[in-house]
């Protein structure tokens, strides 16, 4: 009926503009008049607008009523003009001015409002107290294109959402209908509503509604696909880590959650695990340090201490833990990463043991002797430390009547009896057939003791092959401080009391303060 020319004049007119029939019927009306009369798709009359219709001039002030029941007061222009369809008249309508210009501000923060709207990467819609539409931006009518045809300001959102799911084109996925409908609309009129939702299609959506001052609600449609997808793969390699992984709390050190590596290690349920803090699996002695180092931690701590725990059988593990600060929000995370290193340690453990023991006898070695004699004079202010020094007699002609493996298995029955004869004190296997004892505050009736309990264990006959062979043993003694207070020295006076020994009859022991002879035992007066 109107000319795209004088629709295009009316729309860019900045007042109210209303095109009438000859009866009087509005056959077109511009963005201001729809919104000064509140005017919807319903076909109005002018005389429902204006009750004084016909006007008694081109030009007067006259009385409006919008659709929704305000009344105001205007200046009314009108003009007519001739049409092929007959004739038409244009009513300009403008506000007094205090709301002309109120109308006028509120259409340009309405017209901000959507700009701003627009330019949002999210979805989002806008809604009155009555849960209507007021605006929505294009990306809302891209997510939805079951709806897009039927969004216009003032539908309600209950009746958008029944025709989404009348349509079959509703990109959620639903089950019961109007279950699903009935929740919906309940978190929506919460004054916080937050969810997210799996669409058909495989994309996540966040869904925060939140109710405005006014009783309105601003609704924003997030879509979350490639966060859930990265969230995905983190769940997956902390899951599937072969390395047992906690997520703590930074502030209680309360296990938030643990991967299957750690279930299987730990041997605990998942239940029971989740009710445990950091530290918990450390032995006692270690639990209070391990939580005081953690809560002081400012950044990452790669491993390197050793630190001991124990599993649901009792087992003592050494791990060393890794451990990254993360933050969620203003919340402290520590995840560790908890690796088992029992073997390496009981390894080292056992080299350094191999090291400085006997491979034939288990005994400790001349390395193992010399440190433990020199920590004891260190740690005693080198007083009351007694070294005995042991070599056997007869032990050659063993060796040479029934070879050396023989005499490597009498050389395992000798360390058997001298440990038994020394009474607890540390034993050791200098080299060859020569041994020592180290004793550490003894008294010097302990000395003679287990010098005498070293001579008596070789009384009996040691059984070689199914021969009988008796081999003796002499010894000889220096203490500290009386013979000097560094191992060397000792060692050197023990070893010279020891050749006195030898020189006087053997199967004796001597002191290296005293030459005398302490006790002689002879075979054959046994």
């Amino acid at each position: 009926m109107l000319e795209t020319e004088i629709v295009a004049f009316l729309e860019a007119c900045p007042i109210a503009a209303l095109v009438l029939d000859a009866a009087g019927t509005i056959v077109f009306a511009n963005a201001e008049a729809r919104d000064l009369f509140a005017l919807g798709d319903a076909p109005s009359v002018i005389g429902d607008l204006v009750p004084d219709w016909p006007l008694s001039s081109a030009a007067a002030p006259a009385l409006i009523v919008t659709r929704d029941g305000q009344r105001r007061d205007c200046q009314v222009r009108i003009m007519t003009w001739p049409s092929t369809s007959g004739t038409l008249s244009a009513v300009l309508v403008e506000p007094e001015n205090e709301e002309r210009r109120a109308a006028m501000a509120a259409r340009e923060a309405n017209l901000r409002l959507r700009y701003v709207i627009e330019m949002l990467p999210e979805a989002v819609c806008v809604f009155d107290a009555n849960d209507r539409y007021v605006l929505w931006n294009e990306k809302y009518a891209e997510l939805y294109p079951d709806i897009a045809d039927h969004l216009k300001p003032g539908i309600a959102f209950e009746d958008i959402l029944k025709i989404s799911l009348a349509s079959g084109r509703m990109p959620e996925v639903v089950g019961d209908q109007d279950r699903w409908l009935q929740q919906r609309m309940r978190k929506f009129r919460q004054p916080v509503s937050q969810e997210e939702q799996q669409l058909r299609d495989g994309r996540w959506l966040r869904h925060d509604d939140r109710r405005t001052p006014d009783g309105g609600a601003i609704g924003m449609r997030i879509d979350i696909s490639e966060l859930k997808q990265r969230e995905e793969w983190l769940s997956q390699l902390f899951d599937a880590n072969p390395m047992p992984m906690l997520l703590c709390d930074g502030g209680s050190l309360q296990i938030l959650q643990a991967n299957r590596a750690a279930l299987d290690f730990y041997g605990l349920g998942k239940a029971q695990l989740l009710s445990m803090r950091a530290g918990d699996m450390h032995v006692e002695s270690e639990t209070d340090r391990f939580a005081k180092a953690l809560v002081r931690l400012e950044g990452d701590c790669e491993a390197r201490t050793v630190w001991r725990q124990r599993i649901a059988d009792g087992t003592e593990r050494h791990v060393l833990i890794y451990v990254r600060l993360l933050h969620e929000g203003l919340e402290r995370r520590f995840l560790l990463t908890i690796a088992d290193v029992s073997d390496r340690i009981l390894a080292e453990a056992e080299a350094n043991r191999l090291a400085q023991h006997d491979m034939l006898t288990g005994l400790p070695n001349r390395m193992c002797f010399y440190k433990a004699l020199g920590d004891a004079l260190k740690e005693s202010g080198g007083k009351g430390v007694a070294v005995f020094c042991l070599d056997l007699d007869g032990f050659k002609p063993v060796n040479d009547t029934f070879g050396h493996a023989a005499g490597d298995e009498v050389l395992k029955m000798v360390a058997e009896r001298l440990r038994g004869a020394a009474r607890g004190h540390m034993v050791a296997r200098l080299g060859g057939d020569e041994f020592a004892i180290l004793m550490i505050g003894g008294e010097e009736a302990d000395v003679g003791e287990v010098a005498r309990g070293c001579i008596a264990a070789f009384k009996s006959s040691f059984h070689i092959g199914g021969a009988m062979v008796d081999i003796g043993i002499s010894i000889g003694v220096s203490a500290a401080p009386e013979n000097g207070q560094n191992g060397e020295t000792l060692v050197q006076e023990a070893d010279r009391a020891l050749y006195r020994a030898k020189a006087n009859g053997r199967n004796t022991w001597r002191t290296a303060s005293a030459g005398r002879r302490h006790q002689t035992v002879s075979r054959r007066s046994r």
